[in-house]
Order: C-alpha cells, then structure tokens, then sequence
C-alpha cells in the first residue's frame, strides 16, 4: 500500500508560524510504520502553487503511489483531485473541506471523480468555540466578573478555512458569553513574532485585557512575551489559551504561564491513514454522513491533565502508540473510530 502526503507546511522546525504540519508527518509516519503503509511525504512550504506543481509530479511518475492524501491549501486542492481521477489514483483529503462553488463543481466523493473516495475533517467551529468558553470559565474562578472580562482574540491570516471556521466558532461564544467584551480581533499570520510584538503594543494601550484567544500555540506563546513585557503576569493578570498542542505551549501549560491548549488535530494524518488502511482491506470508513467524515478531534489540555499527557508523550515518540488497535481491519468488533485523547492516553 503506497501513499504520498502533500503536506502544505514548511519543512523548517524553526519557522516562526510553529511546527504543527512536522508534527501531522511525524504522527502518520507513526502510524504508516505500524500499519506496514509505504508513505512518501513532501512538503509543499505553505505555497499552494508548489503543492500543486508536487502533485503534478507524482501523478507523473511511471509508477504511480495508491494513495495521494492532500489539504485544501487556499483552495488547491480541487485541480488535483481531477488530476489524480484521470491517472486513476484515489485522493483522500484531510483537514480542510471543500466550500462553495469549489464544492458544487467537485460534487460528493465517489460520484463525479470516482477516485476522490472521501476525507477527514476537524471541527474547528468546536475549537474557536471551546477555547473562548474554556478561558471564561478560568478567569471566573479566578472572581471576575462576566462584565469585567475583557478578551482579546488573536486570529491567524484572512482566508484560510481555518481561520475562518475558528473566528465562526468565537462568533459563537461571543453570542453566548455576550455579558463580557470581546474586542475586534487581530491577525497575527500564525506567528508568534507578530503575536508578541502586536499584544506588547495593544497592552500598553488597553491594559484592562484578562484573557487572550490565539487560534494558534505559536500566537499564545508570542502574546506570553508580550505580556510579561508590560509586567503582567500571564497566569495571574492574563489568561491566555492557543491551539495545537505544540510542545512548548503544553509545557507552558504546565509551568502556569498558559492556561490551556485545544489540540490533537495534528494527528489527523495519522488517523485517516488508519482509514485508508481500513479502505485498502476492504473495511469502507464511510458512515451515515457520507464519505467526507468530520470528527471532533480536539480536546483540552489543561493544568488538570497536562501532567499525565506529557508523562506519556512527552518526547512526542507516537511509536508507543498500537495503531492496529485503531484499526477496524484489525478489529472487526470495533463500530466506530475514537480518536479522542482519553482513547489516545489509554491505548
């Protein structure tokens, strides 16, 4: 079974914008190991024009992979769907969906391009959701006021579904919590220099923010910075709260200087090869919904459970992960997939 990733992250572990699409290949390659997968995986370095000209070139090789799983990188995706369907290799998409006319020229998976056999998608609504509902809760237990709450949202760029579904979800808790302030929200291009240069700025002119919503651990971590430079105390003065689970964020987690982390997302490539898997050994993953299966995916990491989380993974080894018991083809008893981090932790 051979798969290619066309991972639209950047290859580079230093890169300001964080190491979440490292860490989505580190995870399916955990699991390619375990499952016995021949994956191939390339970067594509957040260029959406290079993620296709890759994908022209796979799909141009004399020996073709079984398998092309893609994101729907500012909308790149759809070209190589069509593409893959005329050299009749199957396209599994993970992460982000397909919206709009994007979505009625493509149709359902399985119809129009028969090789397009479905995908598996995050709920980033939860996500920008939880992460505003999780940090008023905290700052209540903290003795503050709902009219005293002042929160200062970080949004990453302005176009990405990401993004966008994220700032759909605090729209959400904007409406609920709507006895507390949420100011307009700033965009910081997922980069934690940006974060902490801009929150340094705004702090200094409204003083008055306790909580800071980063749709990402990169963004948190910079806003981190940013506070202490205006001798706050992040913890204490400012919650913040980010997500992807990023290693530094959950050890920030830890120590009391952030107070949660949403993730677990990044191990979406890892789960929908375990899918595909399935797929490839006649076990179809499609459910009730169809072929494009969208999950939860993401949980909270928090003072309460950060400690037992980084006991165990904290090295970030996925290897100590038995992926087969994931595995519907290695369990014909299991019903439903259960990606969750309790399911995780427990395995």
């Amino acid at each position: 079974m051979e798969v290619v990733f066309l991972n639209p992250g950047k290859s580079d572990p230093a890169d300001p914008t964080g190491g979440f699409w490292m860490e989505v290949s580190s995870f399916m390659q955990a699991a390619a190991d375990d499952l016995g997968v021949d994956l191939e995986i390339i970067y594509s370095e957040r260029n959406h024009l290079l993620m296709r000209k890759k994908a022209e070139e796979v799909l141009s090789r004399e020996n073709l992979p079984d398998y092309l799983i893609v994101v729907n990188e500012k909308l790149a995706a759809a070209g190589i769907v069509a593409l893959a369907e005329q050299k009749n290799v199957k396209v599994f998409n993970i992460m982000m969906g397909f919206y709009g006319n994007q979505a009625a020229h493509l149709g359902k998976p399985r119809e129009k391009y028969k090789n397009w056999i479905g995908g598996l998608i995050p709920d980033n609504r939860w996500a920008g959701y939880h992460l505003a509902s999780e940090l008023i809760k905290k700052v209540r237990e903290q003795g503050v006021a709902d009219k005293d709450i002042r929160l200062l949202p970080i949004a990453g760029d302005y176009a990405t579904q990401a993004t966008l579904l994220r700032n759909e979800g605090l729209a959400y808790a904007r409406a609920d919590f709507y006895n507390s302030q949420f100011l307009p929200e700033i965009h910081c291009l997922w980069r934690k220099d940006m974060a902490y240069d801009l929150v340094r700025k705004f702090m200094k002119r409204d003083p008055q923010v306790n909580v800071i919503w980063a749709a990402n651990d990169p963004m948190a971590l910079g806003a981190i910075e940013g506070i202490k430079e205006n001798g706050l105390i992040p913890g204490k003065d400012v919650l913040v709260g980010g997500i992807n689970w990023d290693r530094p964020a959950l050890e920030a987690v830890r120590d009391g200087r952030l107070a949660l982390s949403i993730g677990g997302h990044f191990m979406i490539g890892g789960w929908g090869l375990v899918m595909l898997y399935d797929y490839h050994h006649g076990y179809d993953f499609i459910e009730k919904g169809g072929p494009i299966v969208r999950k939860k995916i993401f949980s909270v990491i928090d003072s309460g459970n950060v400690n037992h989380f980084l006991r165990r993974f904290g090295m970030r080894d996925w290897n100590k992960i038995d992926f087969k018991r994931f595995s519907k083809a290695y369990n014909e008893t299991l019903n439903e997939y259960d990606f969750s981090v309790d399911a995780l932790i427990n395995n």
